[in-house]
């Protein structure tokens, strides 16, 4: 194993024993080392037992990683996991006996919620209850209030239904755990506890997670790490004044400062700074950042007129990087939002860079977009049997109330006659007149536009069609009753146009559609596209932050202390160069940063 050499305030984390803690824990401080550490100085230096220490950690990957870590370290019997999983496993030490079959899914969650409205926007209400679970807020209860497209008594309304459907099914959603377990271990005192008690993130902790840690913790030996610039979940709940107020709630508690930055250089350190620091006048705790690397690195902000000379122009960074022989895996760009890098996209493709997009959000992806390939895909060549089932399965006019045994009937046909599933679609006789009358509209629809791919119409023209013939529009005000983004996915349909370079829609297809069969795998040496969120925790040594934009990033839906916060989350990912673009003039992030360059007419 490595031996690290720690520095005065890292040690002090490390070796701390009994007691509250609160250690704020500056990007790039160390401070998975010091949790790392403090374990083994717990188990080592002061002889506690390994299953009297529960380390909790944000996400899976960094319970995998913190759980491998001290395997190799011959520690096998720590409690390590998130806030889920060890709830789910203490509930299932009491018999709850839970499994996949256990939770609901998604078809349920949209069944349920349309017996109470027809057209319900899925995500938006789900956003809403599981934010009320969070604050352990039930239907009766007063709600805390959040953004959203519906009245409280729709609301609560959605929330009853919600609630009593999982009841009646025996039927449990994530946030349930927390609370399950929250009622057991309040029922069952001191049967779940540890002597100590470690916490990663804690200022994205909410209030259930709260509430778990005084049940489990009744020792008093907490050590929480976090920083509060970097509290980016307020929209599901977190509340970093739990992790700001830690005196409050823990008696005598002992804040420790680990402000030495060795990620970035100084310059980038410095910027950072000076950014988020208006934001915490009043934290008494505040202190900045500490470069430890006293180089420059290269900072360049620039404005541009539309997204799309954005894209142009980040590629064209992007490729000088790689000339330089800058791996492509230290290169990311991050976004406030995941249609921000539509248009990036569309030129790394075009310039065959490798990418990578988290969380499988190609813009190409999108259910609208990859339907409207799969019609072009069909229209190209009639025997494309997964254009045809894509396009089924897309539940789009005239197909949308076909069930899945018609799927499987043509599918038969087509093995027994040797045909294309459309020749077999074409074929099949259904048993009702309503069906035979939408296939009729269907194959009609769909010859009509294999003639015209065959007579070499413009491909932009053929998308316009398909948009027209199979109402793509409908297709998508169904699916998104948010105004906001059933506009954003309509207009996504001219972006896809946008890259229709040339007459040839085999290109045009080649070009595209092999963006949507990137391996679901992580690509080892690609740049990397993700949303903010998403790249919390991690760096790199180029970092280019885009779209940021007033009413976009910051968001006008977002509070902006968050959105101030996930600014900084992104400006403190970069090693060596950070690049910040934005849209249009003037916007209020780029202006606080307050570093221009003098060449801004893009």
């Amino acid at each position: 194993m490595t031996v690290i050499k720690f520095n005065e305030q890292q040690l002090e984390a490390i070796n701390t024993y009994e007691g509250a803690y609160g250690v704020i824990s500056a990007a790039g401080s160390g401070k998975s080392s010091v949790l790392l550490n403090r374990v083994k100085f717990l188990i080592d230096e002061k002889d506690v037992d390994e299953d009297d220490i529960l380390a909790i950690t944000f996400t899976r990957n960094t319970s995998k990683e913190l759980r491998k870590k001290l395997e190799d370290m011959g520690y096998f019997f720590v409690n390590v996991g998130t806030f889920h999983a060890i709830c789910m496993n203490i509930l299932n030490s009491e018999g709850y006996e839970l499994d996949g079959s256990k939770f609901i899914k998604e078809w349920q969650i949209e069944k349920c919620l349309k017996e109470v409205m027809d057209k319900v926007d899925v995500d938006d209400v789900m956003s809403f209850i599981g934010y009320q679970k969070n604050h352990m807020v039930g239907y009766d209860d007063e709600f805390i209030e959040k953004d959203c497209n519906y009245t409280k008594e729709d609301l609560r309304s959605f929330f009853k239904a919600y609630e009593n459907y999982k009841d009646k099914n025996h039927l449990y959603d994530f946030d349930d755990l927390l609370l399950e377990c929250l009622d057991v271990l309040r029922e069952e005192k001191g049967k779940h506890t540890f002597e100590f008690v470690l916490v990663d993130e804690h200022q994205d902790s909410n209030s259930v997670q709260h509430a778990l840690l005084k049940e489990w913790c009744q020792s008093g030996n907490i050590f929480t790490l976090g920083d509060v610039r970097q509290s980016i979940f307020g929209f599901r709940g977190s509340k970093p004044s739990l992790f700001m107020n830690l005196e409050q709630d823990w008696n005598s508690a002992r804040i420790i400062n680990m402000d030495i930055n060795y990620r970035s250089a100084k310059n980038i350190v410095e910027k950072s700074n000076r950014f988020i620091r208006p934001y915490f006048a009043d934290y008494e705790h505040y202190s900045d950042a500490i470069p430890n690397n006293q180089e420059e690195g290269e900072i360049t902000v620039k404005s541009y007129s539309s997204r799309e000379w954005e894209a142009t122009h980040v590629a064209n960074k992007i490729e000088s990087l790689i000339e330089d022989d800058v791996p492509l895996k230290q290169i990311a760009v991050l976004y406030r939002n995941n249609n921000f890098p539509e248009f990036l996209e569309g030129e790394l493709k075009a310039r065959d860079i490798e990418y990578d997009i988290a969380n499988d959000s190609s813009f190409f992806k999108r259910k609208e977009i990859a339907g409207i390939l799969a019609y072009l895909r069909l229209a190209h060549d009639p025997n494309d049997d997964v254009a045809f089932e894509e396009i089924f399965k897309l539940r789009n006019f005239p197909l949308k109330f076909f069930s899945q045994r018609w799927y499987r009937e043509i599918q038969k046909t087509a093995k027994e006659k040797g045909l294309s599933m459309f020749n077999a679609f074409k074929q099949t006789n259904f048993d009702k007149d309503w069906l035979d009358r939408n296939a009729s509209i269907f194959t009609v629809r769909m010859s009509d536009l294999i003639e015209l791919a065959e007579n070499d119409t413009n491909v932009k023209e053929l998308i316009s069609k398909v948009v027209k013939s199979f109402n793509v529009y409908g297709f998508i005000k169904d699916r998104y009753t948010n105004p906001d983004d059933a506009q954003e996915r309509i207009e996504s349909i001219n972006v896809l146009k946008s890259f229709v370079k040339n007459n040839n829609l085999e290109q045009f297809i080649t070009y595209v559609y092999s963006a949507t069969t990137q391996k679901k795998k992580k690509k080892e040496d690609a740049v990397q596209l993700m949303s903010i969120h998403k790249s919390k925790g991690l760096e790199w040594n180029y970092t280019f932050v885009i779209g940021i934009e007033d009413g976009k990033f910051p968001s006008d839906r977002g509070d902006i202390n968050e959105e101030a916060r996930l600014a900084y989350v992104a400006f403190t990912r970069a090693k060596k160069g950070l690049y910040i673009s934005e849209i249009g003039r003037g916007n209020r992030f780029v202006q606080e940063y307050g570093y221009l360059e003098d060449d801004k007419n893009e």
